[in-house]
């Protein structure tokens, strides 16, 4: 299992056109706990390498083709709607067969795992997948597991979406030890709080092909739409962007006059802080005015993002017509750096609150606070239970629940919910440290607001 040079031990994370972008994003973050030590390396593996089509409007790139990757240690297949029609694709089933026959963990999210059946590796093993696929998985000889996640020897997979998520954290937990879990779970804030409370799964028995019937068919875009504007720029978290991206884009399926944009400065590839590279597919010019817009979070990049005039500028005409301003973790700073939470109670990441509150808003440490037509989520992971709550009030109740079920957010984190009285002393430092820097990160910004720039 040692190698006999002292390169770090690939994790592949194996992608194909269209697949489910809070998967991707959502497992990828997770796993992104077992490098911690820089013995792993994670690398986003396809057919062929360049851009990607996800199933959300952003598009994002793969690093190595199978060729380059032929014999990771680890290996995690994403799935989503797209993974039925690449069943047949000889090309990755052959890989899956030969990387997958000689890695030391294998493994998948959603419908990933049919494609690992499809290859013969879960043969009379017990596994999982989204609600809606067991039928196909059990047609391929695996022995299907209603659980967030499940484990039969080397094989590992996650049902829905969250299910990646936590079978992250629980690797983590595994390999590395509690604490490692514990400190990504709380630097993610994963303490997940959806507005429903879990999935009623009584209620989705025999529904299953009413949403195979979902997922098979484009929204109607013959109606009006009323366009969702997520904005993208470099260095953000990219679970703060995809999380409710999934969930509102989801909801087009269901209530076709919402369509989601992913807005940028400029349409390009944009490294998040992560190592992904997401592509916006529309420029800020393009949407000016869109019904609701979103800005998602990170850490150094976005405080940078505060005095960005190209962006600052942006979000002040959008607000002007906009229904809905939304925020996820520190994106709340950017809307407070250009003057729309002065006064309001507002929520983000926990460790930056003190950032929030020069600008003359009041932290909240609650999961999303709504004033009016601004909505903020706390930190990172939050992000989708805001997305269900504003899918909620856009709609309705009935309507998000679906929804909820349609990706399978149905989040069950190994080590229960976060203890906020247990911080580890290096996460109080963290959060002791933007304390203190607050004065210095905002002046520039506050100063841009003063001359109304």
């Amino acid at each position: 299992m040692s190698k006999k040079n002292n390169s770090k031990k690939t994790i592949a994370v194996v992608v194909v056109p269209g697949v489910s972008m809070l998967d991707l994003v959502g497992t990828f973050s997770m796993l992104l706990g077992l490098t911690m030590k820089g013995q792993y390396k994670l690398t986003v593996v396809g057919e062929r390498a360049g851009v990607m089509a996800s199933d959300t409007p952003m598009q994002f790139l793969v690093e190595k083709t199978f060729d380059e990757a032929p014999r990771p240690e680890m290996l995690f297949v994403i799935g989503g709607p797209s993974a039925t029609d690449n069943i047949k694709n000889q090309r990755l089933l052959d890989y899956l067969r030969t990387a997958g026959g000689s890695a030391e963990l294998v493994g998948a999210v959603d419908t990933g795992s049919l494609l690992l059946a499809a290859a013969g590796l879960l043969t009379n093993r017990r596994a999982t997948t989204h609600w809606a696929y067991r039928e196909q998985l059990e047609a391929f000889g695996a022995c299907y597991t209603h659980k967030a996640w499940v484990e039969d020897a080397k094989f590992i997979t996650a049902a829905g979406v969250s299910g990646g998520m936590d079978m992250g954290l629980h690797l983590i937990e595994k390999m590395l030890s509690p604490d490692a879990a514990r400190m990504i779970q709380t630097s993610a804030e994963y303490d997940p709080e959806p507005p429903f409370g879990g999935i009623e799964w009584h209620k989705a028995s025999g529904r299953e092909n009413e949403y195979l019937r979902l997922f098979a068919e484009l929204p109607d875009n013959g109606r009006e739409q009323k366009q969702i504007a997520f904005v993208l720029y470099p260095g953000l978290t990219p679970l703060d962007l995809v999380g409710p991206l999934q969930v509102l884009s989801t909801l087009s399926r269901f209530a076709p006059e919402f369509k989601t944009v992913v807005v940028g400065e400029r349409i390009e590839p944009m490294l998040a802080d992560n190592g992904l590279k997401l592509l916006p597919n529309k420029t800020f010019d393009e949407v000016p005015h869109p019904y609701a817009v979103i800005v998602p979070g990170g850490s150094a990049p976005t405080l940078r993002a505060m005095s960005n005039e190209t962006i600052r500028n942006y979000l002040r005409t959008a607000a002007q017509t906009a229904e809905f301003i939304g925020s996820v973790c520190t994106g709340a700073l950017i809307l407070a750096s250009v003057g729309l939470l002065k006064g309001h109670p507002a929520t983000t990441h926990w460790a930056y609150y003190k950032i929030l509150e020069s600008f003359g808003s009041p932290y909240q440490r609650k999961r999303w606070v709504e004033n009016g037509k601004i909505v903020n989520s706390a930190g990172v992971s939050a992000g989708i239970d805001m997305a269900l709550f504003l899918a909620s009030r856009i709609t309705d109740d009935e309507t998000a629940r679906r929804v909820q079920l349609a990706v399978q957010y149905d989040p069950q984190p190994p080590l229960g919910r976060i203890d906020w009285n247990k911080l580890s002393p290096m996460l109080r430092t963290m959060r002791g440290f933007w304390g203190l820097a607050a004065p210095f990160i905002t002046v520039k910004p506050k100063r841009l607001l003063a001359q109304g720039k």
